[in-house]
């Protein structure tokens, strides 16, 4: 078996990969008609491009990336479905590894390139924030001398790149010297995210369907960039109340017991903590429920960050659940903190741990799930809903189980998925 995973990965590497880049390639050289524009940072790209997608296509013929597909296959891929009839392509772009932003922005030469902020989740593969810096102002290179590069001015880093930009430059942010701002943004549980935005000549109310207030750098960067192409602010932002969250992307779920459980499960990288923790601390709900496993991108040993975990859990849950061998650390700390021994527990199984969760959930909770995709935390969910057939302790798939053949599930889980990731 590994004898053929390793032919079948030479075949990848040596054939299919080269032949779609060149083929790509190709392809994109004769849609000159059609705007390409290209999303890129740490912390928020596939909001941004849902957003972005979601008021084009409102008034043009607009194609953007599935899902989070926004790395060595996935860009080819979409490129390759643009159509000539396309007014504008709306493309993430990802990286893991250096140099992997030069080589996918020389694909999709963006007109238009959006960077959202620089943040330490790839942190095993980069040298610090710098570094990742770096790798992400490597879009602006591919972008002409007509084109326009849309950066965010909180971020000091993106900032920075826009003094060695060869194209023209528009900020966001919070300053009323910048292209569009903001002044005055509010997301507290069970209110979504709502934000006043800014131009020189106009002022507009934009109201979404997101869940915490991180996601205002996405809202922003989409606005300014139907700004830039003609799209009036009040047409924009009309088109950005029907953006909804994201799979296991900060996404609210009602479960069959009232309870409301905000599914984070597929980024746990550490900077993403923060931003969820707040949501959750600030809620006004009749119980918050913290349901969490490990940490993704984190230099910090195991045991470590479950002892931040366990004193940061009395601070913004009444009840916290950890699942991982290291979890009793994390439940140590938190009694050590003030917490009930009644209300912090830990499991090492998943099958466990969801048993007792499907006891315990009741109206009025509101439960974020919040781990590492590799744990895959996302059957806790479907479990509420009935039986599952994997129980996995180790899985080496990458991907949301949503998708998975092996979850098996005894209801439907086709109208739990958005239309476009639907069989």
């Amino acid at each position: 078996m590994k004898k053929l995973r390793r032919i079948y990965k030479r075949i990848l590497e040596r054939i299919y990969i080269p032949l779609l880049y060149f083929t790509a390639y190709v392809w994109r050289r004769l849609l000159f008609k059609t705007t390409f524009i290209a999303i890129t940072g740490s912390v928020g790209k596939t909001t941004a491009k849902d957003c972005t997608a979601k008021i084009f296509s409102a008034y043009f013929p607009t194609i953007k990336t599935i899902d989070s597909r926004n790395q060595s296959t996935g860009v080819p891929i979409t490129i390759l479905r643009v159509r000539p009839r396309h007014r504008f392509a709306i493309i993430e772009i990802g990286t893991e590894k250096h140099g992997l932003i030069r080589r996918l922005s020389r694909l999709v030469q963006p007109d238009i390139a959006i960077i959202l902020t620089v943040a330490g989740t790839h942190t095993r593969n980069f040298n610090g924030l710098d570094d990742i810096a770096t790798e992400k102002a490597q879009i602006l290179k591919s972008v002409s001398l007509k084109g326009l590069a849309i950066l965010n001015a909180e971020d000091q880093r993106v900032k920075q790149m826009a003094l060695n930009c060869k194209c023209r430059v528009k900020m966001f942010g919070s300053s009323s010297e910048l292209d569009l701002w903001t002044n005055k943004v509010s997301s507290k549980w069970p209110d979504r995210l709502t934000l006043q935005v800014n131009t020189n000549s106009e002022s507009q109310l934009v109201k979404t369907n997101l869940v915490g207030e991180h996601w205002v750098n996405s809202i922003l960067a989409a606005l300014l960039t139907a700004i830039s192409c003609g799209i009036d602010l009040s047409k924009a932002a009309s088109q950005i109340e029907h953006v909804e969250p994201f799979i296991a992307r900060m996404q609210p779920v009602v479960l069959p017991s009232g309870a409301t459980i905000i599914r984070d499960e597929f980024n746990g990288a550490s900077d993403t903590l923060q931003a969820a923790f707040r949501v959750l601390k600030e809620s006004n709900a009749k119980r918050r429920v913290l349901v969490m496993s490990n940490v993704s991108d984190s230099r910090e040993n195991s045991r470590v960050r479950f002892k931040k975990l366990g004193r940061t859990a009395p601070q913004i849950s009444d009840l916290a659940i950890f699942i991982s061998e290291y979890g009793h650390y994390a439940v140590k700390t938190a009694i050590a903190a003030g917490m009930s021994p009644e209300c912090v527990k830990s499991f090492i199984d998943l099958k466990t741990a969801t048993l007792y969760l499907k006891s315990e959930f009741r109206e009025g909770d509101l439960i974020l799930l919040k781990g590492r995709s590799s744990d895959h935390l996302s059957r806790i969910f479907f479990a509420q809903f009935g039986e599952i057939k994997c129980w996995k302790n180790k899985c080496t798939k990458r991907m949301l189980c949503d998708l998975c053949e092996e979850l098996q599930p005894e209801f439907d889980i086709q109208k739990m998925l958005p239309i476009e990731l639907r069989k």
